[in-house]
């Protein structure tokens, strides 16, 4: 289709761009994984390793330029909600692959689900991006 195809141009014309966002970069190669283009796929991934957080036998993204949370005994952080998606797009990355992840994948995979799981909350949700239109206490 004609409109893919010029979806994809867009992206692929996006990802030469020196500076793209750490979330823009785990968002395109999300997107080329599901378009099976694997050279650009692995060229964000590449790119988006030299910028993953690794802390406790995990990996993650963070923003850039954003203060490291305070690491104390009594209170545990959890991150900003779109941190912890454009981790997840990065770990969908590694895994839409075709024909199948490679072991080097699955391990980085790995780490990254261990950060994930370690962001839900007590009943085993995540932050939302979503806001309330309703204010506490009332029905929808």
């Amino acid at each position: 289709h004609s409109v893919v195809r010029n979806a994809l141009f867009c992206l692929e014309t996006a990802a030469n761009e020196k500076d793209n966002h750490v979330y823009t970069k785990a968002l395109m190669a999300y997107a080329f994984a599901l378009a099976g283009k694997e050279e650009k796929r692995k060229a964000l991934l590449g790119s988006l390793e030299k910028e993953a957080v690794q802390k406790d036998g995990s990996l993650h993204w963070q923003r850039p330029g954003r203060e490291p949370a305070a690491d104390l005994p009594y209170y545990r952080f959890r991150a900003p909600s779109a941190e912890v998606e454009m981790t997840a797009y990065v770990l969908l990355a590694h895994l839409a692959t075709q024909p199948a992840p490679s072991q080097q994948e699955l391990s980085s995979a790995a780490l990254i689900a261990k950060w994930i799981s370690g962001q839900q909350n007590p009943s085993g949700g995540f932050s939302s991006t979503q806001v309330s239109r309703f204010p506490p206490g009332t029905s929808r």
